[in-house]
């Protein structure tokens, strides 16, 4: 082998194990969240279709009972007001509007406190949003100017597992804008992660 491919051979070994040496010195730390809150969520939004949808007769006799009290059939006088098929389809649909909109505040809910991932690496930190059509990084230095972290903290939080960080930039005296908000998590098993983040306070 000649002087040109001993070269090139050492040029291609430093290349190579250089990603590996590079990623090695990177010191990565993740939040470790509290499922506890997004499962009892699913359970309570359970329990609530279990117990509402069965109150659909009651509410269909509500809604005659309302264009009764009106006086409605008597003034228009159609066939149609007195048939009871009329207000069950009413009821079911008011019933279905109330659950799909407490269906979305649910995703709404786990898109904060479950579908995100907190990963500090070095100066940065990178949040991982999920959603239906793929994922979103961003990735910001905590020491930037501006920046401000909260953590709602305290006895009960720490026991029950519900604190939070939120990562804010002050615009002005009167607005913030909301980078990230992290899921509930007990600080007792984020000790690593939380001291990467405050590190320079």
């Amino acid at each position: 082998m000649n002087k040109s491919d001993t070269s090139k051979s050492a040029w291609w070994n430093w290349e190579s194990s250089e990603p590996e040496i590079r990623s090695s010195k990177i010191k990565k730390s993740k939040l470790k969240i509290n499922y506890i809150p997004p499962f009892f969520a699913i359970l309570v939004y359970g329990v609530l279709l279990f117990y509402l949808f069965p109150f659909w007769t009651l509410v269909s006799t509500w809604i005659f009972k309302f264009v009764e009290l009106l006086q409605i059939t008597k003034v228009l006088k159609l066939s149609l007001l007195t048939d009871k098929r009329l207000y069950d389809y009413s009821a079911l649909f008011v019933i279905s509007y109330i659950a799909f909109a407490f269906f979305l505040d649910l995703i709404r809910f786990l898109r904060k406190n479950l579908f995100q991932v907190f990963v500090t690496e070095d100066n940065r930190l990178a949040v991982t949003k999920w959603g239906l059509l793929g994922k979103e990084i961003i990735r910001w230095n905590p020491d930037q100017t501006g920046l401000q972290i909260h953590h709602k903290s305290g006895w009960f939080r720490s026991l029950l597992g519900l604190e939070k960080l939120s990562f804010r930039i002050h615009l002005s005296e009167t607005e913030n804008s909301v980078l990230a908000e992290s899921p509930y998590f007990f600080s007792k098993s984020n000790r690593e992660f939380l001291s990467s983040v405050f590190r320079s306070v």
